[in-house]
């Protein structure tokens, strides 16, 4: 059979197994089980022999059996990086690296202004770490920082410290145990991000199957409200940041008001919710010092 024969075969298969994006996914795993790269099939619709054939279907089945891609694959791109993912471990999302880049941005207006004159490296606590991807995407931007990622996942800690290995990147500790519990008092961080579970837990049932029956429910489920883990967040934030220090948290659709006013219960007065592209307040900033009280700092 020719590559491009397959491609159309696999694209109706997952069609009919009412897989959504079928033709994206079909290309992904009939590219990745040939070893044919795209630009190759497309302009020279090479033959496929039998074993490769044999390997398509198998991943096929998984697809059409609900399995995410990104497991099937066994890796997804975050910002350049690549994340080894699989079951046990929340997949990465476009949305999510809004997380990482409003951190960097953050960071280096603290480079301009730095909290400390004698303190050289800066210190990032990643709760909730999950595959280690905001950290991992700190971590290379920020080579000189002590970053510290804790997740009560033993399976999520693997994956973490594998992916930072594959990537090359050395300066993140990984730690299991929830939220703060594993740092032992260990303090103060510069800045605290997280995307923390937000699904509201009667929510889990409707959504869609390659989440509920093959992702975490631990790194979906918010509680009754989908609030539980801003609160825990924010219930120890202050006592882990220094004196100009900020929260960068992922948000759920419809939260930011909700949050916005846990941070503000927790004492924080520079709040900000910045939008993801399709116009949804995705991400929220906490800072312990507005601007011009960081100023008076510097001062």
């Amino acid at each position: 059979m020719r590559v491009l024969d397959i491609l159309k075969t696999a694209t109706q298969y997952l069609d009919q197994a009412g897989v959504s994006d079928a033709g994206v996914d079909a290309e992904l795993l009939v590219l990745q089980s040939t070893g044919i790269d795209r630009m190759t099939a497309y302009r020279d619709n090479p033959g496929v022999d039998d074993e490769s054939w044999t390997a398509v279907v198998r991943l096929l089945e998984r697809r059409a059996a609900g399995e995410p891609v990104q497991y099937i694959s066994g890796s997804v791109d975050f910002l350049g990086l690549r994340i080894e993912v699989g079951r046990g471990v929340l997949i990465p999302r476009p949305e999510t690296e809004l997380v990482a880049m409003e951190g960097m941005r953050l960071l280096r207006s603290f480079v301009r202004e730095p909290l400390d004159p004698e303190a050289d490296r800066f210190r990032i606590l990643d709760l909730c770490s999950g595959s280690g991807c905001i950290a991992l995407a700190l971590g290379r931007e920020f080579p000189d920082a002590d970053i510290f990622g804790t997740d009560i996942s033993g399976i999520a800690i693997g994956y973490s410290e594998r992916n930072a290995g594959i990537n090359g990147i050395t300066n993140i500790t990984f730690l299991e145990g929830s939220l703060y519990d594993p740092l032992g008092g260990m303090a103060p961080f510069d800045m605290i991000v997280s995307n923390p579970p937000y699904i509201i837990t009667s929510d889990i049932e409707g959504l869609q199957r390659e989440i509920r029956e093959w992702e975490p429910v631990d790194a979906l489920d918010g509680g009754l409200d989908g609030l539980d883990f801003y609160r825990r967040i924010f219930a120890g934030a202050k006592r882990h940041l220094g004196k100009r220090g900020a929260v960068v948290l992922e948000l759920g659709f419809g939260q930011a008001g909700a949050v916005t006013k846990i941070a503000g219960e927790a004492g924080f007065r520079s709040i900000d919710v910045r939008k993801d592209l399709a116009g949804i307040d995705r991400v929220l900033i906490a800072e312990t010092v507005s601007a011009s009280q960081s100023s008076h700092l510097q001062g």
